[in-house]
């Protein structure tokens, strides 16, 4: 066979982590000389995802001259690698023609893991930088934080943008990128409280079909502020396989017998979903792709559902009906940045979910009472709430969709409010001469909505929401100032 690949680790790995993949490759037809293993030190502070990119654009430019690797070839990234591969073809194939035939992310940390801050912190400097200096790769690590403005950035360069271009290194016919996840969190992670992850990256942040939005309280008015879509770039569906026998280190071992499952379908299902991939060769079989991955997605969703067919699907995946199927449920990422309509951060925010009011109200303010609603929403709905460390004015919200849907906007709205989710936001006045809103002296908030139970107004975010995703939302606020922040005045 005469196709190329190039295997790239991740984050505190090394090349050998790719190995199996790369014997599983071999064993389908690709020779041995044929399938690279690319390392970069993510471990060493002074070392960016950018400096790791373009060191790859050069290494693959010299082994392309040697006649080494062909014009064409594949990749294939776990974790961390992704942010490298995508920066590279972002930095170097904005608008397409990368020598990338298919993309294929193993458990990819696109929107960053919430170990991440865990790294940087003397703990993660005292385990994982032991043997390094106690380095842990400073600037990687913010680059996958949560909420990370490297993450923002890439994917206004590769998956989205706000200004209408949909220039992108992907294409149906071009680089064609796929994401396979697990839904098995790695032995001992447990005590994390995580759900709806893999050990190491959440479900929601690997998916690389994100969406985004710019909510203008310039414009519009308090409750119903300008709500701006930001458009798709490259493909508008990603082939996306949620798998549930795979943890976050199982999924770089693709046979049978690392699988959490016992049941034969499922335990050989990896190994198969890596060969569809790299043997893709059109637009249509790209598109046929992402059908059939939607269709597992479908039954792993399934296994955290109630009922004799979900019992009968945990029987088959894991020998017993009663296994715990609350990891599977579906969560959103929600990454909320605030800035004042001069572009300046807002790092003093606070954010809360809710539901509006069916009657119209002129207000919207925090701090004068908490309603049943609020109090609901964040002990049901919000598992994680992350404050950017190094951006004050970004954060994550990762919320349960499986909870909102079937329990939330369906029992627990009084019927004065609508059956919707929304996003409540107030920020505090950064002195006695500017204030955001007006400066009355009263702190006022506003209203984002999110998502609503019935078909609504996309306009609007009624219906902004998706499963399976990470969702950016650009707060514009007014900045508003004193008139004796400047004055003049007759001299004597």
């Amino acid at each position: 066979m005469s196709e190329h690949v190039l295997l790239i680790h991740g984050w505190s790995a090394t090349d050998k982590s790719m190995a199996k993949v790369g014997t599983l490759l071999t064993g389908h037809g690709y020779e041995t000389r044929d399938v690279y293993l690319g390392g970069y030190p993510s471990m060493d502070d002074d070392v960016r995802i950018e400096d790791s990119g373009r060191r790859l654009h050069t290494v693959i430019a010299d082994l392309q001259a040697e006649g080494s690797l062909p014009a064409k070839f594949h990749v294939v990234v776990h974790s961390t690698g992704a942010l490298v591969a995508r920066w590279w073809m972002a930095e170097f194939y904005p608008r397409g023609g990368a020598p990338v035939v298919n993309f294929l992310m193993l458990a990819p940390a696109n929107f960053g893991s919430p170990l991440a801050t865990i790294g940087k912190s003397t703990l993660g400097r005292l385990t994982k930088g032991f043997t390094n200096g106690f380095q842990t790769g400073t600037n990687f690590l913010n680059a996958l934080e949560l909420a990370s403005q490297f993450q923002e950035d890439l994917t206004l360069r590769d998956r989205l943008s706000v200004d209408g271009s949909t220039d992108s290194p992907y294409s149906d016919g071009g680089t064609r990128p796929f994401v396979i996840v697990g839904a098995d969190p790695i032995f001992g992670t447990a005590i994390l409280g995580e759900k709806a992850w893999d050990g190491t990256v959440r479900i929601a942040t690997a998916n690389i079909d994100p969406r985004g939005v710019t909510v203008d309280f310039t414009k519009g008015s308090i409750l119903e502020p300008e709500f701006t879509a930001w458009t798709r770039r490259g493909p508008e569906t990603t082939p996306f396989a949620v798998i549930p026998d795979r943890s976050h280190l199982s999924i770089l071992k693709p046979g049978a017998k690392e699988s959490a499952s016992k049941d034969p379908d499922i335990a050989g299902r990896l190994e198969d979903l890596i060969l569809q991939a790299l043997s893709t060769k059109t637009a249509p079989a790209y598109r046929k792709v992402a059908s059939d991955w939607a269709d597992i997605c479908l039954e792993t969703r399934k296994l955290a559902q109630d009922g004799d067919e979900a019992d009968a699907l945990r029987e088959r995946v894991f020998g017993r009906a009663n296994a715990d199927g609350s990891r599977f449920r579906e969560f959103y990422q929600i990454v909320v940045e605030a800035v004042d309509h001069t572009g300046l951060p807002v790092d003093d925010f606070s954010i809360w979910l809710t539901a509006p009011k069916k009657t119209k109200e002129t207000q919207f303010r925090a701090g004068h009472s908490v309603t049943q609603i609020e109090i609901d929403a964040q002990l049901s709905l919000i598992q994680d709430a992350h404050g950017n460390t190094c951006h004050k004015n970004r954060l994550s919200l990762h919320v349960d969709r499986r909870e909102l849907l079937a329990n939330f906007l369906r029992d627990r709205i009084p019927p004065s409010y609508e059956a919707s989710l929304a996003a409540g936001i107030t920020a505090a006045s950064p002195g006695k001469r500017i204030g955001y809103f007006d400066l009355d002296g009263k702190e006022h908030s506003a209203l984002i909505r999110l998502r609503a139970l019935e078909t609504g107004d996309e306009e609007k975010g009624k219906r902004f929401l998706r499963r399976y995703s990470t969702h950016f939302i650009r707060v514009i606020l007014p900045r508003v100032a004193r008139d004796d922040v400047f004055t003049a005045r007759p001299l004597g």
